[in-house]
């Protein structure tokens, strides 16, 4: 069942200028097909010599493969951004490619349906902190305000307010950068010392 795993790179070249959007999609990408090699090895190997496989091992391997599927959905979020509900055709699609993995027959229902609805709430902005992030990671004089001014979409006079939040969400992306791609922290950092941290350390 190979044709489950995706490309690696999602067959896209790593642009230089994205770093942060090439990053987090290929390490959902690395995680997705981990999680799914690992299930698969565990169902040939109890097809194939259910003697050579006992409880214990068959728990241990699901918990790994269970470790990189949290990691494939908290990645998601940041990679996959859906604010508008699918035609049925499309949600169809993804739904198919769960009950091609194993997934049963309600979870397919429950996704089919899910595609098909507006998510309740505020539209989604973690775009927005990667752009920021992204640009920041452009130069040094990039600085938080430069970004809040042109990222922001309170259409506003910018206040205090609005770059405190802007804040909050790229604190948000490093935590999430710094699991699956510390350089990036590391690169962002130097060029924009937390003055803060250093005053308080």
């Amino acid at each position: 069942m190979s044709y489950l795993l995706w490309p690696t790179d999602w067959g896209l070249p790593n642009d230089p200028s994205r770093p942060v959007t090439f990053a987090l999609g290929r390490a959902f990408v690395e995680n997705w097909n981990s999680f799914l090699s690992t299930v698969m090895e565990a169902i040939q190997l109890a097809q194939e010599s259910p003697q050579r496989i006992d409880e214990v091992e068959a728990i241990r391997r699901m918990d790994i493969a269970l470790g990189f599927i949290k990691n494939a959905h908290e990645l998601a979020d940041w990679v996959y951004f859906n604010n508008k509900p699918l035609p049925f055709a499309e949600a169809f699609r993804h739904a198919q490619r769960l009950k091609e993995v194993g997934y049963d027959a309600d979870w397919v229902e429950a996704t089919l349906t899910g595609l098909q609805k507006r998510p309740v709430g505020r539209p989604h902005q973690r775009q927005l902190f990667i752009n920021a992030f992204e640009f920041q990671l452009e130069a040094k004089r990039n600085s938080q305000g430069q970004a809040t001014r042109k990222f922001c979409p309170c259409g506003k006079t910018h206040t205090a307010k609005c770059e405190q939040n802007l804040k909050a969400g790229m604190r948000s992306l490093k935590k999430v950068l710094r699991k699956y791609a510390p350089e990036l922290v590391s690169r962002y950092e130097e060029l924009h010392p937390d003055r803060a941290r250093k005053v308080n350390g």
